[in-house]
């Protein structure tokens, strides 16, 4: 076999990561501290930081005004919650052939998912859920308690 069918042969090992990427570390640091970009960051993505260029200045709005609630870049943020919970969610669940392929290409060790990203997609589900129905709740509620003043 020469050298050129040798380097044919193997797997491009250049793009492999450096360590094992757990899924259910992944899932729980997009649920955690998602708005921090801390799972983006862990697996590596170049735009990890947009999470926190959208989040912390908006929290950082709505928390100086004094209905901090209903401030519109608190709603801002709680949206960057739910999508960081959806993620926590389609990472969690996606199946174990199809993470090793995308985050652990060219690894020996491979994943082996049982209890842990199935509870945290459930904490997930829980978190995002509730966050989604409080964020519909309060921009009802500033809806039509504005529509009601407006008709006075």
């Amino acid at each position: 076999m020469s050298a050129l069918d040798s380097r044919v042969m193997e797997p491009n090992n250049s793009a492999a990561p450096a360590a094992f990427r757990s899924k259910s570390l992944a899932g729980l640091l997009a649920l955690l501290a998602g708005t921090l970009g801390a799972h983006r960051m862990y697996l590596g993505a170049r735009w990890w930081w947009i999470y926190p260029m959208l989040a912390m200045p908006a929290l950082g709005l709505a928390l100086a005004s004094d209905d901090w609630i209903r401030h519109p870049a608190f709603f801002v943020a709680l949206l960057v919650f739910v999508g960081t919970a959806l993620e926590a969610i389609l990472i969690s669940l996606s199946r174990d052939e199809h993470w090793d392929a995308r985050w652990n290409a060219g690894l020996e060790q491979r994943s082996d998912s049982r209890w842990g990203p199935v509870l945290v997609a459930i904490a997930a589900l829980m978190l995002g859920a509730t966050a989604l129905m409080s964020f519909l709740a309060i921009a009802l509620e500033t809806y039509f308690a504005a529509l009601q003043a407006g008709g006075r």
